[in-house]
């Protein structure tokens, strides 16, 4: 069975399959993480990001004159599906990687060549060693979620995470909640206020790197899937940092969000693409093979039409996910709209596709025997993460209207 009905690149198909032939090798190992304490898998994590190294996984998106494949938007969304076709929490663990990155990369594209020689190749150079560097991404905040998507006039949430200039030091007092990676991080991308008089109009950007003084992981979040991503909740006591640590200076750290979140929502459409086409094969697979009324019950019509629709809207959203990859790396400024449009169709279509193979299974489809119930639990999250759906929908409008 073909891979993809959308016309990817040779290039791409290869990256694809050799990205996918490399985590079947730890498919194992992943499921047991689905069912262990989830507070027992940082080691394991780390483990598996090492061995990623014998590809260079984790460089694909880094500029060649920075050690990288160069890879931009399509080869991340290329190499998020073919993880998440074997765990979509691995899936996330590496897409937090380039996401902690992202800000940095993108600076470098705007003409910051200097963070590129301060940042991104150092983590070249460490990925060809076999000795991986670990990024996270912290916007949200206990009292701030999907606030820092759409903020209304008049009604800034509280914002608890602030940077405060102090002699040659930036000094970062706050926390971060649900941060993907944040237990395991070497270094996390945080954006913090300087200015509470001026909200988010004095938002910065900084490197933290996780072995400074003041830097504390508060807690592992135990969550129904996705269960081999690590995702914490970081608190920032006093944390002192240098100039070359401040990524985004005061008042352009709210547009770095922007672009961020412009470029790497379609990929996360590419994670739910992954779970939906795991979802649609395992269906056709059993129902090859399950007789029921004397004959394989793919044989009966109701459960041929059931396939039939789950193939339309994975090649739907396929489309979609893979069109709008593609002109990230064209458009600038990225259009937020569209990157917010794949995720939000491909997410629901993964759920959907997810809740038919299930029914398609019947009890052994609810059963923790097959994985398709994982994959429901993982499908889920891919509406909430990266903006719940609602605020992506309510995105969309805001640019329409």
């Amino acid at each position: 069975m073909r891979t993809h009905s959308y016309p990817l690149s040779e290039e791409l198909l290869n990256l694809y399959n050799t990205v996918r032939e490399f985590m079947a090798k730890y498919e194992p190992l992943l499921l047991r993480l689905d069912r262990v304490q989830h507070d027992t898998i940082l080691d394991s994590v780390k483990s598996l990001l090492r061995e990623t190294s014998k590809i260079r996984l984790l460089s694909l998106l880094i500029p060649r004159d920075h050690g990288g494949a160069g890879y931009f938007t399509l080869g991340a969304t290329v190499a998020l599906e073919a993880i998440a076709y074997v765990d979509a929490g691995f899936a996330t663990t590496v897409g937090a990687v380039w996401l902690g990155l992202l800000p940095v990369v993108v600076s470098n594209m705007l003409g910051r060549g200097d963070v590129g020689e301060r940042w991104l190749k150092p983590f070249t150079e460490a990925d060809a060693r076999g000795e991986p560097q670990i990024w996270a991404f912290a916007i949200t905040e206990p009292t701030a979620g999907s606030d820092y998507e759409r903020i209304e006039p008049g009604s800034e949430p509280e914002f608890l995470t602030y940077a405060r200039r102090e002699g040659e030091y930036w000094v970062l007092n706050g926390r971060k909640m649900f941060i993907s990676n944040g237990p395991i991080a070497d270094y996390v991308t945080v954006f913090a206020l300087t200015d509470k008089s001026k909200g988010v109009s004095s938002m910065a950007c900084f490197i933290v790197p996780s072995n400074v003084e003041g830097f504390k992981v508060l807690s592992v979040i135990d969550k129904m899937g996705h269960r081999s991503s690590p995702t914490g909740e970081l608190a920032f006591d006093n944390v002192r940092l240098r100039d070359e640590n401040l990524l985004c200076p005061p008042g352009l750290g709210w547009d770095m969000i922007q672009l961020t979140l412009s470029y790497s929502r379609a990929p996360v459409g590419g994670i739910a693409l992954g779970i939906a086409k795991r979802a649609f094969h395992e269906a056709i697979r059993y129902a090859r093979t399950r007789v029921q009324g004397g004959r394989r019950i793919i044989e009966h019509q109701i459960i041929r039409e059931k396939i039939a629709n789950m193939y339309i809207s994975i090649a739907a959203a396929e489309s979609l996910v893979y069109s709008v990859s593609s002109r990230l790396e064209s458009e600038f400024p990225p259009p937020l709209e569209d990157s917010s449009a794949a995720k939000v169709f491909a997410s629901n279509v993964a759920v959907s596709v997810a809740l038919e193979a299930i029914q398609i299974m019947g009890g052994y489809g609810y059963a923790k025997d097959m994985i398709v119930e994982k994959l429901l639990r993982d499908a889920k999250l891919t509406q909430i993460y990266e903006g719940t759906n609602e605020i992506n929908i309510l995105t969309i409008s805001d640019k329409i209207v």
